[in-house]
């Protein structure tokens, strides 16, 4: 895999898991502004939400592994 597909890879994985996390906390917002007040109407969206700050948190490690590898790149070959 090279380097620039590496870092487009993590962008977009960057880019989904911030979807994600607006999504749920849509969700999670109006889940409160029902007046039902069940929790189990936020339970999901919670859970979501916590899948998305990972995933935002593994493509940040990538993006950060590639510009570690193309600044190492770039040191070796000056």
């Amino acid at each position: 895999m090279s380097n620039i597909t590496a870092l487009n890879a993590g962008i977009t994985g960057i880019q989904r898991g911030m979807a994600a996390a607006e999504k749920s906390a849509s969700s999670i917002a109006s889940a409160q502004n029902s007046a039902s007040g069940n929790p189990a109407d936020v339970a999901e969206p919670l859970v979501e939400l916590m899948m998305a700050r990972l995933q935002i948190e593994a493509s940040a490690k990538v993006v950060e592994t590639v510009s570690d590898t193309m600044g190492t790149i770039i040191d070796t070959k000056a």
